[in-house]
């Protein structure tokens, strides 16, 4: 103890003092995670070395934050108490000895709270993934007692990877189905809830049994968590469950209470400024746009091989995001009839979107999977003709010849479909970062006329059945935002049921650039910027010059990312890419010519960019060339 009193009063001499005001927003708080409290770190990017941890809470006692205990947040949500402006929960996971022999110490010193996760199974086996040594029952008896500590379930045994597709692959077994090579065969979700809520449980008794307590609060194995893991943590007796996602907390949301880890052991400097932008770094996109189809193979080796080339080149890029298809369409007509993945829908070309997914995941690259938002094409060939969308054209109500053959957004049996669609997606890729709704959300001015709009279309028309043409202005400004909010809504849908498995995800619409520059198109599309910048994380601009048939390039990708400045949150919630293809010319563009596209977005301001498509098999684009601009390194140069 007077090792670390001695500590304390050197550091609290060397904090760095910072005048600038900081405040937190009402009715949230701020959870600091730790994990071990070494002496010295060496290789864990989890570990805080014990300076540079009372240097943290020093920096937090001088600058006006107030400790405060898992009780006070219960209490909080239940209206009976205010917590204090600049609340700060202190959590540590794992209960590692240097908890016990250095941080419940200081914590006693200053008098403050903390929530401790203990890993049951781990505990009993005295053991973890790390070298790094644990608590025992008694030590971690002695800290329940004190008053200060409230302990928590890091769960019993969710710390394990358990296999996820036919590959090989692993995932996190708290929100992963898994896979069962002998039967070849996929968890149930009945049998996935059962498994976690046996394990909270159990882990909840044990916690009972040998320390007296009564656990209120799951901290999720690796802060991963499905929406159904969360229901089976209340049915289990959970009050309130934690996840590592650098956010602001609040009580008025303990389904999840967000978390932010300090890590790679930060100088002082570096814990003032993550702890101002609420440790969250904010990052500019570099995005490729990938085809399944380019990889896939009916000859496994060569299949093996082509994903090998892709991921190699993602990493080598040094591309911080890839959009990668999901769903077959080699055909390049828009007409999917088969996935990539595990489905009750429509038939499975290759069991292969999460095998790619995990590869790029691991080596730190964001995972989007992209997607179609009605191109679907049923096998039932009768069913499928009856949920299209249908066109009214020479006084005639037929199937619509656009360019994607689409389901209804109207009709609730097609939305049904392709609920169940996403919801397997997301049950099969539980580790995505987000969703991609392909650029098929669309609806011209000729459609929708499927019986299940037709209701609401007569309402507009005034009962009569007429071609939207012979609607006057005001009827047919109302039937276009009826058409471009029923598109929102479904997509709504679709990211409910996407959430279900990957609640961190976020969505990302495909809108043609016409919209962004010619509002009035809203009329030949369905789709509004405004109206997407507020539904979704991120709006995708096409921004394909060659497709456009625009004169002068430059100029008119400047003029996208001016008109994006001109909306709220346009230029953070914008992502443009540029064609590297020439569908109308069947041609790759000139390497040189779409570094040049991305250059003039960047310099104009735009701080997302991408590109589409991708040949990893014959260098197009050209990696050399483009690299510079789609990495998303802070200096991308090696020195030879």
């Amino acid at each position: 103890m007077r090792k670390i009193i001695g500590l304390i009063f050197i550091l609290c001499f060397t904090v760095c003092v910072c005048n600038a005001r900081e405040s937190t927003q009402p009715n949230t708080f701020k959870v600091i995670i730790y994990h071990d409290t070494p002496k010295d770190v060496n290789l864990d990017d989890f570990a805080v070395d014990r300076v540079a941890f009372v240097q943290q809470i020093e920096y937090l006692r001088a600058h006006g934050y107030n400790f405060i205990s898992f009780e006070d947040i219960l209490k909080a949500n239940k209206g009976e108490i205010i917590l204090p402006e600049k609340a700060v929960l202190l959590r540590s996971d794992d209960a590692y000895l240097s908890f016990y022999e250095f941080v419940y110490p200081v914590l006693k010193l200053y008098g403050y709270p903390s929530l401790l996760g203990v890993v049951t199974n781990w505990v009993e086996l005295g053991q973890t993934y790390t070298q790094a040594p644990l608590m025992n029952w008694e030590q971690l008896q002695e800290v329940a007692n004190s008053g200060l500590v409230e302990i928590a379930s890091h769960s019993h045994n969710l710390h394990n990877d358990i296999p996820s597709n036919p590959q090989g692959n692993t995932a996190w077994a708290a929100v992963t189905l898994e896979y069962y090579p002998d039967t070849q065969t996929y968890e149930t979700e009945e049998h996935y809830r059962q498994r976690i809520y046996e394990d909270l449980l159990l882990s909840r008794n044990i916690l009972r049994e040998k320390l007296g307590v009564n656990a209120r609060a799951i901290i999720w194995p690796y802060g991963e968590y499905s929406q159904a893991s969360v229901e089976e943590a209340k049915k289990a007796g959970f009050e309130a469950t934690f996840d590592t996602t650098d956010k602001l907390a609040s009580i008025d949301n303990l389904d999840i209470v967000h978390g932010s880890f300090v890590m790679r052991n930060p100088t002082i400097e570096e814990f003032i400024e993550n702890l101002k932008r609420n440790f969250s770094i904010p990052m500019k996109r570099r995005i490729m746009q990938a085809d399944l189809d380019l990889l896939y193979d009916t000859d496994p080796v060569q299949q093996t091989h082509n994903i090998d080339k892709f991921i190699e080149r993602a990493f080598s890029m040094k591309v911080n995001t890839v959009y990668l298809q999901a769903f077959c369409d080699d055909e390049g007509d828009g007409a999917i009839s088969s996935v990539y993945f595990h489905n009750r829908v429509l038939p499975v070309r290759a069991d292969l979107f999460n095998h790619v997914a995990n590869q790029l995941s691991i080596r730190g690259i964001r995972v989007y999977a992209w997607m179609p938002m009605l191109s679907i094409v049923l096998p039932d060939e009768k069913e499928n003709e009856r949920l299209r969308v249908m066109q009214f054209r020479d006084g005639e109500i037929t199937l619509s010849d656009s360019w994607y053959p689409r389901l209804s957004p109207f009709s609730a049996e097609a939305r049904q479909k392709l609920i169940m669609l996403y919801e397997d997606l997301s049950a099969a890729n539980p580790r995505l970062d987000g969703v991609v709704f392909q650029d098929d959300g669309y609806l011209n001015d000729f459609e929708d006329f499927n019986p299940a709009a037709l209701a609401q279309y007569l309402e507009i028309s005034g009962g009569e059945d007429i071609p939207y043409q012979e609607l006057n202005e005001e009827q047919k400004q109302r039937w276009t935002k009826l058409k471009t909010e029923t598109l929102i809504e479904l997509t709504e849908e679709l990211k409910e049921a996407f959430l279900h498995y990957n609640p961190f995800t976020k969505s990302v619409r495909i809108l043609y650039a016409p919209v962004l520059t010619e509002p009035e198109s809203e009329e030949w599309f369905a789709q509004n910027y405004a109206d997407s910048l507020k539904a979704y994380d991120y709006v995708l601009i096409m921004a394909y010059p060659k497709m456009e048939e625009v004169k002068n390039s430059t100029k008119w990708l400047q003029k996208l990312v001016q008109k994006a400045k001109e909306y709220p949150d346009g230029i953070q919630k914008t992502i443009f890419k540029v064609q590297t293809y020439d569908w109308k010319r069947k041609k790759w563009i000139n390497s040189r010519i779409v570094d040049r596209w991305l250059r003039t977005l960047v310099s104009s301001g735009a701080q997302h960019i991408a590109y589409y498509p991708d040949n990893c098999i014959d260098n197009k684009p050209d990696e050399k060339i483009i690299r510079l601009m789609m990495s998303s390194e802070d200096f991308p140069f090696k020195r030879e």
